[in-house]
């Protein structure tokens, strides 16, 4: 009788331990499928249309459809042995609009360069999704960028990575710029977080890579006071749809950048089922000062 006591406890250690080890087993194998469907896919898309198309005679009086791409003009920006060589070729074209994009062109690629080297998550958005998947760069009349990027990734960047951006950008939050931060009455009306590490980092409020040597002039006209340079917007996602992952690699500039696995989904929901067409009838808002910060055109 204690022979059979004794088995039967073994028999019931013994399958416990063993759901034990498949649960344990399963959690870290549904985590590395997470992980790994979280990375990357080394896959190239190519949707845009041909750039010798009929579309690519249109002109403009502030510019072109189809201008040379970034790297067509002779720019590049690598990271060798470790350091950024990332040479500011803006006065490589003559209209203000394009003098901006290869402005934000460089910071976007720094920052991908940068997130790269510390294995951090990324990809296009808004008009910059659409510029990549339609006109293999910007948007003709856009002058900012989008990219989103996970919370756990930001908290990374915020914390170590920005210290590696070169001097002539600079990285805007509320805590780097004091001017940004919402007032008392925004952060209790919109119910906005207050990160422990990173502070506030909702739309309107969110981070962006600044340019030291433009200036948008939007604060001078609305009388604001932070940093009004050429943007990269940073838009952080606290919780991400499996549908973005895998990332994918879409050519933008002459550069490949990171794209959400369901890319075109995004852009008919955001610019209706006929994106891809090539609209004639807008123009670049703004005044911008592509040479002069803004604190210099204060003098």
């Amino acid at each position: 009788m204690r022979k059979s006591g004794v088995l039967l406890l073994f028999i019931l250690v013994s399958t416990a331990t063993y759901l034990l080890w498949i649960v344990t087993f399963e959690i870290e194998s549904f985590s590395s499928l997470f992980r790994a469907r979280k990375r990357k896919l080394m896959i190239v898309e190519r949707y845009y249309s041909n750039r010798t198309g009929k579309h690519c005679d249109v002109q403009f009086d502030w510019g072109e459809m189809c201008p040379k791409l970034y790297t067509e003009l002779g720019g590049r920006c690598d990271l060798i042995n470790g350091a950024l060589y990332c040479p500011d070729i803006r006065q490589q074209t003559k209209t203000t609009t394009r003098q901006a994009q290869l402005v934000m062109t460089r910071m976007l690629r720094v920052f991908h360069l940068l997130a790269e080297k510390h294995n951090l998550t990324y990809w296009l958005g808004h008009g910059t999704l659409l510029g990549a998947a339609r006109h293999k760069g910007f948007i003709p009349w856009d002058d900012d960028v989008d990219i989103f990027m996970p919370l756990e990734d930001y908290i990374t960047f915020f914390q170590s990575v920005a210290k590696e951006l070169p001097e002539d950008i600079f990285f805007q939050n509320v805590v780097s710029d004091p001017a940004l931060q919402p007032k008392d009455e925004e952060v209790k009306t919109y119910g906005l977080h207050q990160h422990k590490i990173v502070g506030i980092y909702e739309r309107v409020w969110n981070p962006r890579l600044r340019d030291r040597n433009s200036c948008y002039r939007y604060c001078k006209a609305f009388n604001c006071r932070w940093h009004d340079g050429l943007m990269v917007d940073i838009f952080v996602n606290p919780s991400v749809s499996w549908s973005v992952y895998p990332l994918k690699l879409m050519e933008f500039e002459g550069f490949l950048f990171f794209v959400p696995s369901n890319w075109k989904k995004e852009l008919a929901g955001m610019f209706g089922k006929k994106w891809f067409e090539f609209p004639t009838d807008k123009r670049p808002g703004g005044n911008l000062d592509t040479f002069h910060g803004c604190e210099k055109l204060k003098r």
